[in-house]
Order: C-alpha cells, then structure tokens, then sequence
C-alpha cells in the first residue's frame, strides 16, 4: 500500500510539473524579455507607462506624476503548431515607435532557459536630426534571453542583443543587458535591470538601470518601477543613446507594467 501511494505521489508530482511547464508567461521583466511563452492560441496584453519627471526634489508634482508620461500598449500571441513560438506587436507613444516581434523559446531546462528574438522597430515620426540624434528611425533587433537559475527562486538573466542601429549610430551595434529576479513567493517577486553603455557611443552618456517589485494575482501582473531610462523597446532601452541616454542615477522616475494573460 505504501509502495502504491509513493508512486501516486510521484504521478501527481510529474502532472504538476507538467502543468507548470504549460503555463502561459509573457516573455517580460521590466524592459528585458525573458525566455517564458505564451502556450497553445493564448493572448497576452502588456500596458506600459514611463513617466518623464524625476522623483527628486518634486514632491509638489506628486513624485513627477504630474508630469509627462510615455504610455505602451501591445499583444503577444501564442502560435500552437509551433511549441514555443510566439508573435508580439507593440506601440508606444515615444516617437509613435511600432515593433513586430518572432519569439521562439529555444531552450527549457531546470537550470537554464533561452529564447531567440527577432524584432522590426519602427518610428512613425518624420525622421529628423535634432541635438539628441536622428528620430523617425527604423531597424532590427536580435536578442538571445538567457535565464539562470542559480536557485528555484533567484533567477539571472543576461540578454545578448544585436542593434542594426541607433539613435546616433548608423551602423549596427553589439551590447546587451543583464538582470537579477528574486520569487518571495507565486505572488511576489523584485527584479533589478543594468543596461551598460554600448562601447561604440561616447563616455557622456550613462549607463541604464531598473528596479521594481512585482505583485501577480490570478493572469493579472502589475509591476512598480523605478528608472532612469525612459524607453521600453530594444532600441531605446539597450542602443544608450534614445533621448540623449539614461539620466544620471540620482535622476530616476516611477514606471510601470501591468501584464495580462487571456
């Protein structure tokens, strides 16, 4: 009887394993995309909303939330004839930028995770040169996300990224960022994000951070942030030059995500 039992136990803890594996995930932290997927014909909505005024020194403007704000809407979608494909498209109001994304989850392991991501971006603005680089551009982003699982609950991630240009630099670029995501539980996890500065843009311009903490209840995901890096999209956020590049550090501003699976 005992024997019966422990193979039961065993069973069901495989099941549930399996059932944990066909959870559907939109493959986003805070700005870096992460190596999850949408399963089956699942939907996902991601609304996102970057305001421009730094927290220092503005508690009249409420915290800078008052102020300016970018907001960012988008879909992901499933594609069940192919396991882990995903097809995402996304527009945010920062030069009306609209990107197509192709996401293929490549690798799932306990251990380790990996994706491939190809992106068309496109800003919709009349391109023009200003003092802060060239907006109403257009190109294409490749990134390999790679997740670490050094225990069950802390994750790292590194997102190895190819930019086919900039907002100053015409010719493609390598760079990447890197990203730290503790689970306390199913409900609540914190994620911190480091986006260094290409090597090919000059030493005037910062490095990029995020930090949040992120509360789930049922599909819903609601994720507070703080940054000094106005965009959203691999262009903005990993090229270091968008908008004349991240703020200094002291110089950050309230962000946040709000995600839905259907």
């Amino acid at each position: 009887m005992r024997t019966k039992l422990l193979a039961l136990l065993a069973v069901a803890g495989f099941a549930g394993g399996g059932l944990r594996a066909q959870t559907s995930d939109i493959p986003l932290a805070i700005n870096l995309p992460t190596a999850d997927r949408m399963q089956f014909w699942d939907i996902g909505v991601i609304f996102s909303h970057r305001f421009i005024t730094p927290v220092k020194g503005h508690s009249k403007d409420l915290y800078g939330l008052d102020g300016l704000a970018y907001a960012g809407f988008g879909f992901n979608f499933g594609i069940k004839p192919i396991k882990g494909l995903n097809f995402e498209i996304y527009r945010t109001a920062d030069n009306k930028t609209l990107t197509f994304t192709l996401h293929q989850q490549i690798l799932d392991r306990s251990f380790i995770r990996m994706a491939a991501r190809l992106q068309r971006f496109d800003e919709s603005v009349t391109q023009t040169v200003t003092p802060l680089g060239t907006v109403g551009i257009s190109g294409t982003a490749f990134q390999l996300p790679t997740e670490f699982y050094l225990t069950d609950d802390l994750v790292l991630t590194l997102v190895p990224t190819w930019l086919s240009r900039t907002t100053t630099q015409e010719k493609a670029i390598f760079t990447g960022g890197a990203g730290l995501r503790y689970d306390f539980s199913e409900k609540f996890r914190v994620l911190v994000e480091y986006y260094p500065r290409p090597s090919k843009l000059e030493k005037t311009y910062e490095a990029g951070f995020a930090a949040g903490i992120s509360y789930k209840t049922f599909k819903h995901r609601f994720t507070l942030v703080g940054t000094n890096s106005t965009g959203t999209t691999p262009n903005q956020v990993l090229g270091g030059d968008y908008a004349g590049g991240p703020r200094p550090k002291g110089d950050w501003s309230i962000a946040f995500n709000v995600a839905r699976v259907f």
